[in-house]
């Protein structure tokens, strides 16, 4: 039997956003501007990325405990193989990994891929769901959401409830990922 593999976005589905910071704010400082809305900036100053590095301190990102609970349930089942596709550019990864590691979350997932060639966030998601061959893939970005749910034949949902996806499909709860 084959197992269903489930690959998750990190921000906005694992971990949370830093409190007192409002989300547009944080998409203005992600996001490039494009015809399509896809297009992510590249902090390329050292300042930026320290303000970027301080901005994902683990202290700074809560867990999404319920998503975390769930997930910790789907881990258990061996009918899943579970990854974490985030979009996070290299000098990121010693945060990421460190907040993995101290929430204790790392050996759920099969494999983490974090975006180490700092490529278009949506150009990496969409080529790594395709090296895993997933069936289903959670991301809290709508535009990246819908995206991915044109380009691949996978079930794409959008966990954000503050956004319409028109492709994707919208959850507020990744209980209704399986059934």
């Amino acid at each position: 039997m084959e197992k269903i593999k489930i690959a998750f976005d990190l921000d906005g589905v694992i971990i949370d956003k830093p409190p007192l910071i409002p989300k547009k704010l944080l998409e203005k400082l992600f996001r490039g501007k494009s015809h399509n809305g896809l297009h992510y900036c590249f902090p390329h100053s050292k300042i930026e990325q320290k303000i970027r590095k301080l901005s994902h301190f683990y202290l700074f990102r809560p867990p999404i405990k319920r998503n975390i609970q769930f997930i910790s349930q789907l881990a258990k089942d061996s009918k899943f193989e579970l990854y974490v596709i985030s979009a996070r550019y290299s000098f990121l990864r010693l945060e990421t990994e460190n907040w993995l590691k101290k929430r204790k979350t790392k050996s759920l997932f099969k494999e983490i891929f974090i975006n180490l060639s700092d490529e278009q966030p949506h150009l990496f998601k969409e080529k790594k769901l395709r090296e895993i061959k997933a069936d289903i893939f959670v991301d809290d970005d709508g535009l990246l959401a819908d995206y991915l749910a044109e380009k691949l034949k996978i079930k794409i949902y959008c966990f954000n409830k503050n956004v319409d996806c028109l492709k994707a499909k919208n959850i507020d709860n990744l209980n209704d990922l399986v059934g």
